[in-house]
């Protein structure tokens, strides 16, 4: 428990000064970081760094792709991703007797699933001058405040099992009360944040509703991606996908239940929109 303590609260100190430097180039360099070491992981866990072309093909999308999602080098970013996937499709060809193809998608699938997904926090952050961080706060609280929540009402409430031959740990009541405890946050949030721009002198509204329902999208988006890496990892048989971070596994431990949510928060803001002036 003091390793997990220590290691979590490094690593929130760290996420507060990548924030706290969201206007900066910094931003979208460290989420390029998070993206491959995901990937690294992900290639590792499949035994894919006998590829060594396309296993560095994938890293250097993961690395670079997050820095392109938005201002002067998004033109780029096509280019990049073709470059990239040629790469891997000539590495195909190369190993044609020995690369399957279900190692050539597993190749393809990381090398987009997990850097597009993390870039979406680059959009966000840049989506708004002023809301674009506050984004950003509410996507990753969609996906972790669920979790935790669902853990303390798991714990003191859970009887039924939501999907006990993936994660037997995780219940049917703590999944509801991972919704209710993100739905009661995300309005709080709101409500603290509007208080704090009307002090301002820009004062912002919010739909209640809009808010619960983006708030029970996040948490249900998020045990998909949970689940899904933990069906994942049993068929690999596997822990953890890493050791990055004692006592929480590797990157994509922490950030599976990120990969949904993150794109989906991107895309309800430029759909519906949050606040309003």
């Amino acid at each position: 428990m003091v390793t997990r303590l220590i290691s979590a609260g490094v690593g929130i100190a760290l996420a507060l000064v990548v924030l706290f430097l969201h206007h900066t180039v910094l931003f979208p360099i460290a989420v390029g970081i998070v993206a491959a070491v995901g990937v690294f992981e992900l290639y590792r866990a499949l035994h894919l760094q006998r590829y060594p072309v396309s296993f560095c093909a994938g890293m250097l999308y993961a690395l670079v792709m997050p820095s392109m999602a938005v201002g002067s080098l998004a033109k780029f970013r096509m280019l990049l991703t073709v470059a990239c996937v040629i790469v891997v499709l000539v590495d195909y060809i190369r190993h044609k007797t020995k690369m399957a193809a279900r190692s050539f998608f597993c190749l393809i699938t990381g090398m987009f699933l997990i850097p597009n997904a993390l870039a979406s926090a680059v959009v966000l952050n840049f989506s708004h001058e002023k809301h674009g961080v506050i984004y950003v706060v509410l996507a990753l609280m969609g996906a972790w405040i669920a979790d935790s929540g669902a853990y303390f009402a798991g714990r003191f409430f859970g009887r039924r099992k939501l999907c006990p031959e993936v994660s037997p740990k995780k219940t049917i009541e703590g999944f509801i009360g991972g919704i209710v405890c993100n739905v009661v946050v995300f309005l709080i949030f709101n409500m603290v944040y509007a208080a704090i721009m009307k002090h301002q002198g820009t004062p912002i509204t919010y739909s209640v509703f809009s808010t619960a329902l983006l708030a029970m999208a996040c948490a249900v988006l998020g045990t998909v991606g949970d689940l899904s890496a933990s069906v994942l990892k049993r068929q690999l048989e596997i822990k953890d996908y890493g050791t990055i971070m004692p006592g929480h596994g590797g990157v994509l431990d922490r950030f599976d239940s990120v990969l949904l949510v993150l794109p989906f928060f991107s895309a309800y803001i430029t759909a519906v929109g949050l606040f309003h002036t």
